[in-house]
């Protein structure tokens, strides 16, 4: 294609005086769209020094000295950056809009982001995060010359900006706009307007969310890690007990203990243990295949690898983590972190962080600043909602809009007992078959998954058979969710891709018929396409509640901020005289959004206000 700039000589200007960035101005505002960059000298806003802020047209560049000029002190700046009715083309906005917000003042209005719409259009087939590089390749055959991008780090106030880096600097903000006009025509083509509006609303949530970051107690945190650390090591003592009759040869330490038999750590030696010396003629030491073994050794190396996979998640890596200017954790959100449209979180991911429970609990150690409260909400039951709201499934429906306790519920259909209010203790066996079918049949498990999940669940044998007629007997309580389960299947198998109600695409790579594995591939676009259009309603869901309350804060002057999200869960922090008030806003946005796509089923959202993060 034929560019409207000269990648090898861009135009541009360099912009650090007052004069200059009033007529820079001046032009900028005349245009609709306009593309944004910035180069910084590092990755974190807090840590790191702005050192150019770039705001481009189709054809020049124009390059805002920050070394120079105080950008928090040119007000007609940030009225266009926050200028609803200008666009602003960004490559991964959500980096930009932090550093702009931090270092300007600015909170950006209107963007579209290069990078979120690239993984929107090739959503299940390609990749989580693209570059600028890859995608000026790819819509315009250009070659950026990102290398440059690293010369920036060691720059101070006293140091000479170059024309290499001008250049790239301006290059940055004029590919922008072919990718844009290539990118939305395809937007477009493939009905998914509504999604990228969504994934570019919620990018301005997302990065006050990750600015706002959330407190962590680092005393009780390692208190936390030290009795788990004793509780794993008095386990790794008992099972070195359990296999010593086992080896002939025991050694005998400088202090008259015995040591290791084997290294507990060690695949080899496991394996030789099992099947060498206990006969359990095993594949494999993977806990899927050590969750089917009813043998006491097996039983404590599980419990051992249950808490040493605690202690190496949770340990002080993410204590590392804590942001040194604000003392907080600063976690990074990706809004499209699985194929599903679901947000994934790293450095550090608090989306693994479990419940609170005796022997570990975490989540008591995250707690608002003083004089604030954490407020939680999440949504009760809400994939069971969508589940029944797009297969129109009337027993579920009325189940969930009576406020039984759809588990129940399920069980009393599948076994034929009477529905009570004390069904979950009069029965609580058959609830608990009843509980992971339901959330299973969601993930298109079929038949020997279903057996395998329950076994690990109930910790009793299930056969493939049982499993199938667990199956049978959920599809005769719930026939239209059968029926809506095999038509989305097979119409993802057809088309190539599964849809949300909202849109959003998940693509399938379709087998040839001749394809040795053509039975396998096409079993996982079904159980992948089962399991997108409820997830992925989940996804649009928050986002749209994230969005929503974003703007509450703004709007009413709330002193608060978003800090996490989980899945199809929200927490504030909020000055603790309006907590009680956020939390009854909270509970009704998260309502709002999630009633823009479930029309049927009642939706609930019970809020929690405290100091630790708990629901």
């Amino acid at each position: 294609m034929v560019l409207k700039f000269d990648p090898t000589s861009p135009q541009y200007e360099h912009i650090t005086t007052l004069n200059q960035a009033n007529k820079a101005l001046e032009e900028l505002e005349k245009n609709k769209v306009v593309g944004v960059d910035i180069e910084g000298t590092g990755l974190d806003p807090y840590t790191s020094t702005l050192l150019l802020l770039q705001i481009g047209t189709e054809t020049k560049s124009y390059i805002f000295d920050a070394r120079i000029l105080n950008l928090k002190e040119l007000p007609r700046l940030k009225e266009f950056l926050e200028n609803k009715k200008i666009l602003k083309l960004l490559h991964n906005g959500k980096f930009d809009y932090r550093h702009i917000k931090i270092h300007v003042g600015a909170e950006m209005d209107n963007l579209y982001d290069t990078m979120l719409a690239e993984v929107i259009l090739n959503a299940g087939i390609g990749r989580g995060y693209y570059s600028l590089k890859d995608l000026a390749r790819k819509y315009t055959n250009t070659e950026l010359k990102k290398d440059v991008r690293e010369t920036f780090e060691g720059v101070t106030t006293r140091s000479k900006i170059t024309e290499e880096q001008l250049k790239y600097a301006a290059s940055d903000t004029l590919i922008l706009f072919p990718i844009f006009d290539q990118q939305l025509v395809k937007v477009k083509q493939e009905g998914l307007l509504n999604v990228a509006k969504l994934e570019f609303a919620a990018t301005r949530a997302v990065a006050e969310m990750e600015l706002k970051g959330i407190y962590i107690n680092e005393e009780k945190w390692r208190e936390i890690m030290r009795n788990l650390a004793e509780k794993r090591n008095a386990i790794a003592k008992e099972f070195q007990e359990a296999v010593r009759p086992y080896y002939t040869h025991n050694m005998i330490d400088l202090f008259g203990n015995h040591a290791d038999s084997i290294n507990i750590n060690s695949q080899q030696q496991l394996m030789d243990l099992f099947n060498n010396k206990l006969d359990l003629n095993l594949p494999s030491t993977g806990d899927a295949i050590l969750a089917t073994v009813n043998h006491p050794v097996v039983k404590l190396l599980r419990n051992y690898r249950g808490y040493e996979k605690l202690l190496s998640a949770f340990g002080e890596g993410l204590l590392e983590k804590i942001n040194p200017v604000t003392k907080r954790l600063h976690p990074e959100f990706n809004q499209l972190g699985t194929a599903t449209g679901r947000f994934s979180c790293n450095n550090p991911n608090l989306q693994q962080i479990p419940r609170n429970s005796d022997e570990a609990p975490f989540r008591t150690c995250f707690n608002p600043q003083p004089g604030y409260k954490l407020v939680t909400a999440d949504y009760s039951s809400f994939e069971m909602r969508i589940l029944a709201e797009l297969s129109g499934d009337a027993k579920m429906i009325k189940a969930l809009n009576d406020g039984l306790d759809i588990h129940s519920y399920t069980a009393s259909l599948m076994f034929n007992v009477p529905y009570s209010e004390d069904f979950k203790k009069k029965y609580p066996a058959l609830r608990q078959i009843a509980k992971p079918i339901g959330f299973g049949l969601m993930y298109g498990m079929g038949p020997v998954g279903l057996a395998a999940r329950l076994e690990n669940e109930t910790g009793k044998p299930v056969s493939r058979e049982q499993g199938e007629d667990y199956m049978n007997r959920y599809f005769a309580s719930y026939p239209s969710v059968k029926s809506y389960l095999e038509r989305t299947a097979k119409k993802a198998v057809q088309d190539g891709y599964s849809t949300t109600p909202l849109g959003r695409k998940r693509w399938y790579e379709r087998p040839v018929k001749d394809d040795p594995d053509f039975r396998k591939k096409v079993s996982r676009i079904e159980r992948e396409a089962k399991n997108h259009p409820i997830q992925g309603t989940n996804a649009d869901a928050i986002k749209y509640a994230l969005i929503f309350l974003n703007e509450r804060f703004k709007k009413e002057g709330i002193d608060g901020g978003l800090t996490l999200t989980v899945h199809d869960e929200i927490v504030s922090e909020v000055e603790a005289d309006k907590a009680e008030y956020w939390a009854e806003v909270q509970s009704q946005e998260m309502v709002r959004a999630a009633e823009l796509f479930i029309k049927r089923v009642k939706i609930e959202s019970e809020p929690f206000v405290g100091d630790v993060w708990e629901h």
